[in-house]
């Protein structure tokens, strides 16, 4: 399967800002939970809040050094078959840029949990929306029913 070309990594990029968004959500209502902020409202109230904020800094990270990373990342695996590869990859390049574009701006402390925060948004992000991405690439490809079966995941659609 190939999930390579602008166009692909442009949309690989998009579904990694709705990834992000989907685990800052999360991640921000039940922090914000867990610290008792109630008379503020709800946890997901605050989520929200910062939601805004949160895609506009990952937009421009996104745009301007996942996206010529993802391209070169996809060519780089132009030759490996195996779904779960490109994931992983995908998954270990956005954390290390993560990590790399945080401790460039001074966001990150010498010790502490802001670089494995750091490293999982990078991680989930990019390793999710390559996940997402080859899910909808195979929704799109007519597999015969012995290629279906022979994909990790099975065959996908009708």
């Amino acid at each position: 399967m190939s999930v390579r070309g602008p166009g692909t990594i442009a949309a690989l990029c998009l579904r990694c800002l709705v990834v992000l968004a989907g685990v800052n959500v999360v991640g921000l209502g039940i922090a914000a939970a867990a610290l008792g902020q109630e008379r503020t409202g709800s946890g997901l109230m605050v989520a929200l809040a910062y939601l805004p904020y949160a895609l506009l800094v990952a937009i421009v990270p996104v745009g301007v050094v996942g996206f010529p990373a993802g391209l070169l990342t996809a060519r780089l695996l132009a030759g490996v078959s195996r779904e779960l590869v490109h994931v992983l990859v995908f998954a270990l390049v956005g954390a290390v840029l993560s990590v790399a574009l945080c401790a460039w701006w001074g966001m990150l402390d010498i010790a502490g949990w802001s670089w494995i925060v750091a490293a999982a948004e990078g991680a989930v992000g990019a390793g999710g929306a390559r996940w997402w991405t080859g899910r909808a690439h195979a929704r799109k490809v007519r597999w015969s029913d012995a290629q279906g079966a022979a994909l990790p995941w099975g065959r996908i659609g009708a």
